[in-house]
């Protein structure tokens, strides 16, 4: 099998999956997400140089990564893992190369500790939404999606506060994700500053 006509096929499976077994309150983790993570990976590993096999790889695995959503948030890379697993054992797959597809998507477990370029490329794909202009839009599906599965509730400064933490811990591996997304990731930090001082005054006042 192509490498193409297998990444179609998985596509359209995970598609099938998430229009099946995906819960209305995943606003955030959804297929939008997922075709997304797909794309950007493709785009790092064309720009890392990586070879026919190993975008193959990555974009498997970006496919994947958050398929196990479906059944719980903590630790859900593990079920994922068992989806990317259970189709590629079924289509024959080389067991060399599932593994490697199933320690890119446990990869994405935060905080990212990627071991090699692979597994960096899927995490620089995950977040790359920090470096976006719209990660105000973003950063509140994924505050209300939070609060519509019981995970946690936050005022508005103590997300922006919880937020710039988060910020301030991750890092982009890939010169890509460096070149494409850092600027703006840091301007997006200073914005989130200004929107905590603001808040903070109005609650001093």
């Amino acid at each position: 099998m192509s490498e193409s006509t297998l990444l179609f096929k998985i596509e359209k499976y995970v598609r099938e999956l998430f229009q099946k077994r995906s819960a209305a309150e995943n606003i955030y983790h959804n297929i939008v997400h997922t075709s997304e993570v797909a794309e950007v990976a493709a785009k790092i590993a064309w720009d890392e140089n990586l070879s026919a096999d190993e975008t193959e790889i990555v974009l498997i695995a970006a496919w994947f990564h958050d398929t196990g959503y479906f059944h719980c948030c903590k630790g859900h890379e593990e079920q994922s893992s068992e989806y990317a697993r259970d189709f590629l054992v079924r289509e024959s797959y080389p067991n060399e190369k599932i593994e490697k597809v199933l320690e890119c998507i446990k990869a994405t477990q935060i905080p990212h500790s990627p071991k090699n370029n692979l597994e960096e490329i899927i995490c620089d794909a995950d977040l790359h939404h920090l470096g976006m202009n719209d990660i105000e839009v973003r950063g509140e599906l994924l505050r209300q999606e939070f609060e519509m599965k019981g995970i946690k509730k936050l005022s508005d400064i103590e997300w922006l506060k919880a937020s710039l933490d988060f910020f301030k811990k991750h890092q982009y591996f890939t010169d890509y994700a460096k070149r494409e997304f850092g600027l703006r990731k840091n301007q997006n930090m200073v914005k989130m500053k200004e929107r905590i001082e603001k808040l903070e005054k109005l609650t001093a006042n």
